[in-house]
């Protein structure tokens, strides 16, 4: 076996070259081509690091690495020397173990190591991930500014309001000391017809301590056009232009003009996705349990099959913008034969994941996520018992704890997370998760009612809550009301509801084969719900009890660069 020595940045390692053409096509091109390094008993090559050399060798020697053992960085170490020399099983597993470790915290550097790497997919994968994963991120996950104005004027990025991405941006600048001037930069990256009064009062005041700077005074032009009722477009401001610089300053105009000219506009689309049953003349344990997808343009759309035929109570509940979690049920009413496991679908890599767990027997039950934390209370447990009991699934993890137990026994309670905690509707109470550490754990009253609720979600700053038999929407203040108030009424009773960030859409029960969809934007008491949809003489109802969810259902786009107008304020920052 022929030996040769590599030459690695001054760093001698000898190895055959057999090895080498085995598992490298950079090295098998080498050697059994017409070049000089044919005849050569020694390499060179510079532009590897010594390290990582010794690495790749040991992998070549053994035919495995375990990757998991290597912090991130020195695994983008290897797959810029494995691209280089080509060692296409090793890039594989590369891509793949970098595919699994994806994380809000990690998500830019694997982004960098793909591009480098020419790992197309992973590079996708990971902007995703970073783009709707915003209401997770920390200032302190993002290197540079010049990342961080990609990041928020990217129009898929999944935020609920453009005074969040103000903050976050505010926050950066804070902690690198950029100075005033950096706060255009943020500024430019908001999609300023997106933005309220309400959020750019709050910009106003995270700025105050800037108050002289031509941030602050952009800032305070444009709650003077909103305090105006003008438009924020450019032929409103053109047309109030001399009022406008008699207010503020030439200078002041024209910076407004151009960040409205040069405004991101956000993108991300959100579809409810509803448990749909397919009547059909036969008996309800062979319907097929469907997901279906409602849009304005397309209507309700038979999406996904979630559950076999016959797996009955089971419930659906979304894990952030793109995972649909699918728990619990029973095989067939009376069987004793319990769907136990935990199955994930991925809405951007359209695949099913089983998670191999082993849960408590339970069917109907009640779930919310927040974070990676699956809540399941209550429901029906084995000998047809109605459970008082709750656990917390960790989905990352995969293992469950049980927490205290609810005051109710009860099947298919509402649930519903809220500013990061958990609430549950029992018979006559709505009742609070609180956890305060060494076991100590309980539910808490928060409201009472005198209907059962049977669907709750979260909207801005209240909770909604609905009751199948009847149609009124209720709603309250975690921690500030004492009683639930009735703000409208639906067309016909409702059976689940979305929040869409931007409205509630609400579906109703099949009443006499009918079905409708309402919205509700919410900014009033007194707003009527608006129908947007009726179906007549339908073929599928609700399947009310099973929860329903929003998600993106495509995967955004990722090619993004930033305004003229961001540009021109970066090149005053080196990369």
């Amino acid at each position: 076996m022929a030996q040769i020595s590599l030459s690695i940045k001054g760093r001698i390692f000898n190895v055959s070259k057999d090895i080498l053409c085995e598992y490298s096509d950079y090295f098998r091109a080498m050697f059994s081509g017409n070049y000089v390094e044919t005849k050569q008993q020694e390499i060179k090559i510079d532009t590897l690091e010594p390290d990582t050399m010794e690495l790749i060798l040991k992998y070549m020697q053994m035919g495995l690495i375990d990757l998991s053992d290597h912090s991130l960085t020195t695994i983008g170490e290897i797959a810029i020397a494995a691209s280089f020399l080509q060692i296409t099983e090793l890039i594989k597993q590369i891509e793949y173990i970098l595919d699994l470790q994806i994380s809000v915290s990690n998500w830019i550097q694997i982004m960098s190591i793909s591009e480098q790497c020419s790992y197309a997919k992973i590079e996708k994968l990971a902007i995703v991930h970073g783009l709707l994963s915003f209401q997770n991120m920390k200032p302190e996950y993002v290197p540079s500014i010049h990342v961080l104005a990609w990041y928020l004027s990217h129009p898929f990025l999944d935020s609920e309001s453009e005074g969040a991405i103000f903050k976050f941006g505010y926050e950066w600048l804070l902690h690198h000391e950029t100075g005033a001037d950096a706060l255009l930069i943020i500024l430019g990256c908001l999609d300023i017809k997106r933005i309220t009064p309400t959020e750019l009062k709050e910009i106003k005041k995270l700025v105050k301590e800037y108050e002289n700077s031509l941030a602050a005074k952009v800032v305070d032009c444009l709650y003077d056009l909103f305090d105006k009722n003008w438009e924020l477009t450019c032929k409103s401001l053109q047309d109030h232009k001399t009022i406008i610089c008699q207010n503020f300053t030439e200078r002041v105009y024209n910076e407004v003009l151009n960040n409205i000219r040069n405004s991101s506009v956000r993108k991300l689309l959100y579809t409810p996705v509803i448990p749909i049953w397919i009547l059909k003349d036969t008996k309800p344990e062979f319907l097929p349990h469907y997901l279906f997808s409602f849009t304005h343009e397309n209507k309700f759309q038979q999406w996904l099959e979630v559950a076999e035929k016959n797996l009955w109570g089971w419930s659906i509940v979304s894990w952030g913008p793109s995972k649909i979690v699918l728990v619990c049920g029973e095989h067939g009413r009376g069987t004793g034969i319990y769907m136990r496991d935990v199955k994930v679908y991925d809405t951007l890599r359209k695949d099913w994941i089983w998670h191999g767990v082993h849960l408590p027997h339970r069917r109907h039950a009640g779930c919310a996520v927040i974070e990676d934390s699956l809540y399941m209370i209550g429901g029906v447990g084995a000998f047809r018992v109605v459970l008082d009991t709750a656990v917390i699934y960790d989905l990352k993890q995969r293992s469950f704890r049980k927490i205290a137990k609810f005051p109710d026994s009860i099947q298919n309670p509402a649930v519903c997370s809220h500013d990061n905690s958990i609430y549950a509707a029992g018979h006559k109470n709505i009742y609070q998760y609180e956890d305060q550490g060494d076991r100590r754990d309980q539910w808490k009253t928060v409201i009472s009612t005198e209907i059962r609720m049977s669907c709750m979600r979260s909207y801005r700053k209240y909770i909604y809550c609905i009751q199948s038999y009847f149609s009124n929407l209720y709603r309250f203040r975690p921690g500030i009301d004492k009683k639930l108030e009735l703000i409208t009424c639906f067309s016909s009773p409702p059976s689940t509801m979305c929040n869409m960030r931007d409205n509630l859409v609400v579906f109703t029960r099949t009443v006499s084969d009918v079905t409708s969809v309402e919205v509700l934007k919410g900014d009033t008491k007194d707003e009527k719900p608006k129908v947007i949809y009726t179906e007549r003489d339908t073929t599928i109802r609700v399947n009310e009890v099973a929860g329903s969810c929003v998600v993106v259902l495509e995967s955004p786009p990722t090619e993004w660069e930033v305004s003229q107008y961001v540009r021109s304020y970066l090149q005053h920052y080196n990369e």
